[in-house]
């Protein structure tokens, strides 16, 4: 006789499901408690088709395992007999599996893989023991998505290790499962990266996610007090038949025709908003407004942290805090959060950096979501527990509701308009732009990147374009993107670099999935890289100084054209043997920290020194030029023997003399 209990981490108050007694029969009997509710009742059995979970998630949220793996008709004998074999092999990961225990997203990603296989066994009237028996009918079952035999391979081990006694029958052997694992790997090799969004694009997605949450700002009380209105009485909003429906439900006697949403749209003057959002004038159109600005929420916040999705959807109703370092008298964003997929799903707080744009975007959704709570006679508490009693993202439907813990759903493919809105329509100049920064990428061959096609927009290409662009390299060209990203580059600069005594704070390395900071470190090389490519090396723009000469000189060949290796100039950059920072006159080649006076903006003790790591750009110099004459005026203006205005007239004269030095070699060059 053999007893085993499940493999769960038990939140506090949470009571377990049954021990597994091998004595009472091979397979558990569809009376078997699987899960509990806290209180002890049985909550989900074995025999049953889903397997509710919620009380085991370690945040709280709904977690269902479903094995209902067909989309149209009803359970057929067939479909009863794999459903079975489904439960059995979740079953094992659960209760059988030796150490600590899976995930909810480890147990999602092998359900995953489940659905795939009993499609294909029912399509084939096979069981799913013959196909775990024979490495072609695994590989076929899965086509093209090879990675999801990747992730059967894990069962396939636990079945072979545990034996066919236990198990109850047999599995293809430890070389099959070294085959699956090695085309696993082949996949992950050849499947593409996400991409960086053109800046264009980036610039243009930023600006509609500022906009719509100021658009929904400045209703967004009316919005609210709607909802509250609608979510206080069971038949506000209603039309007239359902209306008297749900009285009649309820034996509401005597109940008063209420307005209709119509009626309350008029009442809050949403009449224009709920139009020009082609939201459904209905309570459920409700819904979908307040779902879809937390979508829109959840975007921004990503946009200005680098957040991955899962680690928004985790974050508490209070996750902002607005702190002062040391002396600095300037207000700094965190946000703090949590994660909960290293270590077995074990949580561990984690936090992030953010600039205004983030914290607006949290603010209000704390509005919404405080509304939602104070329907049900709630308040958010800020506590110290690893476990969020409230979060940020709550679906609207928890007002309606007695069910608790319905998280909002931020799929960005659930709001279709909202999605349109996000994508512009790529042109050649945004192919270009993936061709520099990938150039052995075939961009032009991928559906997704085809011209006059909307983009495609994915949340984890927010996380990798702000890695690349909020770096001061000088990568970013387009004023607009240059100012959205101006504060969060500033803010990430001091609390992510290297050498920062804020880093390891933010940063641990105690988990598999890295912190947005340490992606924010390894891109910063490669978003140098770049822009030293596109402002030093392919530039039409006439430069000046030590490493231009030294580029004129060595790499430009006899037809004009500066020949490098790309792979070797990139490693340069890696392995910290040349940087590249933007600077006001054009740029800098220096490794650490530059050894001029940190009050010289302008750089101009750079030119007056020679410093060989300076790149001179002849175009900004004579910007910088303009500014500074406009500034001289005004100091003299103010007082001509100020200390201020003779040293700001002797950089301009340093500024001018050099323009000229470099308009006469160019003369002499011609000549």
């Amino acid at each position: 006789m053999t007893r085993y209990q499940a493999k769960i981490q038990l939140p506090p108050g949470t009571a377990a499901p049954d021990e597994y007694d091998t004595c009472r029969g091979f397979i558990p009997s569809d009376d078997f408690v699987v899960t509990r509710n806290k209180d002890g009742s049985a909550l989900s059995l074995y025999g049953q088709l889903s397997w509710d979970r919620t009380p085991y998630h370690t945040d709280g949220r709904t977690s269902i395992i479903n094995f209902f793996f067909w989309t149209e008709g009803e359970l057929t004998p067939q479909r009863d007999q794999l459903t079975r074999e489904l439960r059995w092999l979740m079953f094992i990961l659960i209760f059988l599996r030796p150490g600590q225990g899976l995930s909810h997203n480890s147990l999602s990603k092998y359900l995953q893989a489940f659905h795939q296989i009993a499609r294909f066994c029912e399509e084939r009237s096979i069981p799913i023991q013959k196909l775990l028996a024979d490495p072609l009918l695994i590989i076929e079952s899965f086509g093209e998505r090879i990675y999801l035999a990747y992730r059967l391979a894990g069962l396939i081990t636990l079945l072979n290790n545990l034996g066919s006694d236990v198990v109850g029958f047999n599995v293809v052997n430890n070389e099959a499962v070294r085959g699956l694992q090695k085309l696993g790997r082949s996949w992950m090799a050849d499947s593409k990266q996400h991409p960086p969004i053109p800046i264009r694009i980036y610039s243009t997605l930023i600006s509609i996610l500022a906009q719509d949450l100021d658009a929904f700002d400045y209703v967004a009380d009316r919005i609210l007090k709607l909802f509250e209105e609608c979510a206080s009485d069971p038949t506000m909003g209603r039309n007239p038949k359902r209306q008297q429906r749900i009285a009649n439900q309820l034996k509401m006697e005597n109940k008063i025709r209420l307005p209709t949403f119509p009626d309350l749209l008029r009442k809050y003057d949403l009449e224009d908003y709920w139009s020009a959002r082609c939201y459904e004038k209905t309570v459920l159109g409700l819904s979908t407004a307040l779902t879809e600005i937390m979508c829109t929420a959840s975007l921004q916040i990503q946009t200005f942290t680098g957040m991955r999705l899962n680690e928004v959807q985790a974050l508490p109703h209070h996750c902002l805090d607005e702190v002062k370092r040391d002396e600095d008298t300037r207000i700094h964003f965190i946000v703090r959060g949590r994660i909960t997929k290293h270590a077995h799903g074990k949580i561990k707080r984690v936090q992030w950096v953010t600039s205004a744009s983030g914290r607006a975007a949290i603010l209000l959704a704390q509005r919404i979501s405080k509304a939602i709570y104070n329907v049900r006679g709630e308040t958010p508490q800020k506590g110290l527990t690893r476990i969020n009693s409230h979060h940020l993202f709550i679906s609207p439907s928890f007002a309606f509701r007695r069910r608790k813990n319905i998280p909002a759903c931020l799929e960005l493919s659930a709001f279709p308009k909202l999605r349109s809105r996000l994508e512009p329509i790529i042109n050649e100049l945004d192919l270009l732009e993936l061709e520099q920064i990938d150039p052995h990428r075939a961009w032009r061959t991928e559906k997704a990147f085809q011209i006059d096609q909307p983009w495609t927009l994915t949340s984890h290409q927010l996380r990798r374009s702000l890695a690349l662009y909020a770096q001061r390299s000088g990568l970013v060209s387009l004023p607009s993107l240059k100012r959205q990203l101006q504060h969060i580059t500033k803010e990430m600069s001091a609390y992510y670099c290297r050498g920062s005594a804020f880093a390891k704070d933010f940063i641990s390395d105690d988990h598999k999935d890295k912190h947005f900071g340490e992606e924010w470190q390894e891109t910063q090389p490669v978003s140098q890289f770049l822009s030293y490519v596109a402002n030093v090396l392919l530039t039409d723009e006439p430069l000046f100084g030590v490493h231009p000469y030294w580029i004129e000189q060595r790499l430009r060949n006899s037809d004009g054209i500066v020949v490098f290796d790309r792979e070797v100039t990139l490693r340069h950059f890696k392995n910290g043997l040349i940087a590249y920072h933007d600077t006001p006159l054009g740029g800098c080649i220096r490794v650490g920290e530059c050894d001029k006076n940190p009050l010289d903006f302008l750089h101009v003790e750079c030119l007056s020194t020679h410093c060989k790591n300076m790149v001179g750009n002849k175009t900004k110099l004579m910007r910088v030029i303009v500014a500074q004459n406009n500034l001289v005026e005004k100091l003299k203006q103010i007082d001509p023997k100020s200390p201020e205005y003779r040293h700001e007239k002797a950089n301009l004269g340093v500024l001018q003399r050099t323009l000229a030095n470099i308009s006469k070699d160019s003369l002499s060059a011609s000549k």
